[in-house]
């Protein structure tokens, strides 16, 4: 058979072509002759768009008759390691079990019946995957888009007024999937490119932060005795020992001058955050939160989501007794542990969630103006916002997962579609955010 011209790119169809007849258990040679092309592009093709599964399971070559117990060192465990996939770390004698499919000639597993089963890394050839890897590098590549004048007047229509409401390039791809032609990346340089009415000004993460200055090293003697168990090291040792839900806990101010506040809390598990407004930051506000919430949701659910908690040396947080106490006077109802000294990246999830409320109440506004409802809609916005560090999910669609209904509906949370999402001060609509 007559080769095509040299460099003539592979269609989608010639894609489709390739998976077939790699499922039929063809040789690339075979393939090469049924499309006309050579074999070494046929392999380039195979093993550069082929996709990859990781192990689900215990990869070691050394699995079969392994009778190796306790090797991370859980007094409690009584299991064969090798059926706990922890193993990896700790096993001196682990070694990767490689499939020989993968090493050579036709580099995946397309044909193989205990593909699903398999406990080793393998590869496939998928001609849909194949196909958008190659249009991403085919558009990447070239100097403007690959996209019509009128493409681009409907993603602009489209994507504008999300960015200038305060929605992050990432969260629209999510939304939108294939509503929207381009990728996440190609949509940025659009942007770059000054393509869209939208500039790189609004886009927040495009401004450059400034460097913080060093901490000053915590001093052993500056600890309150009040505090000696409860500190940061404690809480390590504790969460190593129980398996428990953690959540961060902070203030965040308005204007200097003003008594409002926001003590928040973040889930770690889920990246949720509630907050909740209080007339002043002191220990008694912060404990009058506590007792609602635990009064509001039971004893039983409070302690399963509020269990442990962390937070800093703030002095609306020095009245440990009075947080660790359950309105029901039974049993303590959390336990509270401290960030070291000058150490808030000790607590960075709750930190940097703090981003989002700026967003919307802009750092040195007041808050005297608002109340619970207005804070609970801020937070309903913020937690229905997709996130890549949750793989396209928004913080409410992993917690709906896992929590009870009731934690939501007792509480007023509610998730946002994601096209109504607003990030910006116009949100609340309070005159307060005027300067």
């Amino acid at each position: 058979m007559t080769l095509q011209k040299k460099n003539h790119h592979l269609t989608y169809e010639e894609r489709i072509i390739i998976e077939d007849m790699l499922v039929r258990k063809q040789s690339l040679y075979v393939i090469a002759q049924k499309l006309g092309r050579s074999a070494s592009t046929i392999s380039r093709e195979v093993r550069n768009r082929r996709k990859s599964y990781k192990s689900t399971g215990n990869d070691c070559a050394n699995l079969r008759g392994c009778v190796q117990k306790q090797l991370c060192k859980w007094s409690n465990c009584t299991k064969l390691c090798h059926t706990c996939k922890r193993c990896i770390k700790y096993c001196p004698n682990y070694q990767k079990l490689q499939c020989p499919k993968n090493m050579s000639a036709p580099y995946v597993c397309n044909s193989c019946s205990k593909f699903y089963g398999c406990s080793m890394d393998r590869y496939r050839y998928e001609a849909k995957y194949a196909q958008n890897q190659y249009r991403e590098l085919l558009v990447e590549h070239r100097t403007g888009f690959d996209v019509t004048l009128g493409d681009l007047e409907y993603i602009n229509g489209l994507v504008s007024p999300l960015i200038k409401n305060g929605q992050s390039p990432y969260h629209i791809k999510q939304s939108l999937q294939e509503a929207l032609p381009v990728s996440e990346s190609t949509l940025r340089r659009m942007i770059d490119s000054c393509e869209l009415d939208v500039k790189n000004i609004d886009l927040r993460d495009k401004v450059k932060r400034r460097k913080r200055s060093a901490r000053p090293l915590h001093n052993e003697k500056d600890i309150s005795i009040l505090k000696i168990g409860h500190l940061y090291k404690d809480y390590l040792n504790y969460i190593s020992d129980n398996d428990c839900s953690i959540v961060e806990m902070d203030c965040v101010e308005g204007k200097k001058e003003d008594n409002a506040v926001l003590l928040t809390l973040h889930l770690q598990n889920y990246h949720l955050q509630l907050a909740f407004i209080m007339n002043s930051q002191s220990s008694q506000n912060v404990i009058a939160v506590l007792d609602m919430l635990e009064t509001t949701l039971g004893a039983d659910l409070f302690q399963i989501i509020f269990g442990v908690c962390l937070t800093d040396n703030g002095k609306e947080f020095t009245d440990i007794p009075g947080m660790e106490k359950s309105v029901f006077g039974h049993q303590r109802r959390m336990s509270i542990f401290f960030c070291d000294p000058n150490r808030p990246d000790e607590k960075g999830k709750c930190e940097n969630n703090h981003k989002y409320i700026r967003y919307i109440i802009p750092k040195g506004h007041s808050l005297e103006a608002y109340h619970q409802s207005d804070i609970t809609l801020m937070m309903n916005h913020i937690n229905s916002l997709k996130r890549k560090s949750l793989f396209g999910k928004s913080p409410y669609e992993v917690a709906m997962n896992v929590l009870p209904e009731d934690f939501f509906i007792l509480l007023g949370l509610e998730s946002i579609p994601p096209e109504q999402i607003i990030l910006q001060p116009k949100l609340l609509r309070k005159s307060c955010i005027a300067d």
